[in-house]
C-alpha cells in the first residue's frame, strides 16, 4: 500500500458489553489472514482491555506514553498472534497528563507512514471524550451492536454525532445473534440504522472461553461460524471475495491446532 494513507476505522458501540474489544481483534487477525497489514489500538484509556484479551500482561510501552510525548506512536506496537497492537497503561498513575483530544495527531502519524492497510481504533463506549476523540481520528466507522431495539437506539445517537463531526462511511455489525423473537432481523436493522450491515456473528458460549486464555477466537475455534462470519466480515470490508475453506482444509486447521495441546 506504498504512498496511500491507512484505512482508519473506529469500532464503536453505544453502551459496553457489546464484545467491541474482541470483535476488534478478531476482525485484525481476519484481515491479517487475508494479507493485510492491521494495527489496533487501544482507545480506551480509563478501561483498557486489549492487551488481557490478547493474553499479553508485560509490555514497556502504551498509548500513555506517547500522548505524554515521551514516544513516537511508531514504536510502541507490539506484536502478538501476527497481528500488531498499541495498549493503554492499566495503571491509574498513567491517566495523569493524558489528553485524548491529541489522538487523532499521533494516529495520523501511523497512517502517514503508510506502513499498515489497516489501524483499528477500539474505542470507549458511549459518547464520552475517549470515544469523540476515536470519532475525530477515523475516516471510517464500524458499529457495533446486537440486534435490540435499544442498542440500535444507542448507536443511530452515536452515528448522529459521527454526522455533526464530518463523517461519511458508516457500517454496522450485528453480533451476539441468538435467533429470538425480539431480536431485529438484518434487515429490519439496515432500516432502522440506514447503513450498509458488513456481517452478522452468531452468540456462542465459547468466546468467553478464548477471552478467559487470551486467545483470539480466531485461533481459539478457527472452525466456528463465528470465525467463519469475522472472515466474511473481513472480506466484506476489504473488498475482496472471500471463499470458505473446504472440509478437508478445516480438518488439516483442527489436527494442527490439535497436535499443539501434546
Amino acid at each position: 500500500m506504498v504512498g496511500n494513507l491507512s484505512r482508519v476505522i473506529g469500532v464503536i458501540s453505544g453502551k459496553g458489553g457489546v464484545g467491541k474489544t474482541t470483535f476488534s481483534i478478531n476482525l485484525a487477525l481476519a484481515l491479517r489472514r487475508l494479507g493485510k497489514r492491521v494495527v489496533v489500538v487501544d482507545c480506551n484509556i480509563s478501561t483498557p482491555h486489549l492487551a488481557y484479551y490478547l493474553g499479553v500482561d508485560h509490555y514497556s510501552v502504551t498509548l500513555n506514553n506517547v500522548f505524554r510525548d515521551e514516544v513516537d506512536v511508531k514504536f510502541v506496537p507490539i506484536e502478538r498472534e501476527g497481528v500488531m497492537f498499541i495498549p493503554a497503561s492499566e495503571e491509574l498513575r498513567d491517566l495523569i497528563r493524558v489528553d485524548v483530544t491529541h489522538l487523532k495527531t499521533h494516529i495520523s502519524r501511523l497512517s502517514n507512514d503508510s506502513f499498515y492497510d489497516y489501524i483499528i481504533l477500539d474505542s470507549a463506549p458511549g459518547l464520552g471524550r475517549e470515544a469523540l476523540s476515536v470519532f475525530r481520528a477515523c475516516n471510517e466507522i464500524i458499529f457495533l451492536t446486537t440486534p435490540t431495539i435499544p442498542t440500535l437506539t444507542d448507536i443511530t445517537r452515536c452515528a448522529e454525532v459521527a454526522s455533526q463531526i464530518g463523517h461519511k462511511k458508516f457500517y454496522m455489525v450485528l453480533n451476539m445473534i441468538r435467533n429470538k423473537k425480539y431480536e431485529l432481523s438484518a434487515l429490519d436493522a439496515t432500516n432502522m440504522f440506514r447503513s450498509p450491515i458488513l456481517g452478522t456473528i452468531p452468540f456462542d458460549e465459547t468466546v468467553m472461553d478464548s477471552t478467559s486464555l487470551g486467545t483470539p477466537y480466531l485461533i481459539f475455534n478457527p472452525n466456528s461460524k463465528v470465525s467463519e462470519s469475522y472472515m466474511q466480515i473481513a472480506a466484506n470490508l476489504a473488498g475482496i471475495r472471500y471463499e470458505k475453506p473446504s472440509f478437508f482444509s478445516r480438518m488439516k486447521r483442527f489436527f494442527k491446532k490439535e497436535k499443539q495441546f501434546f
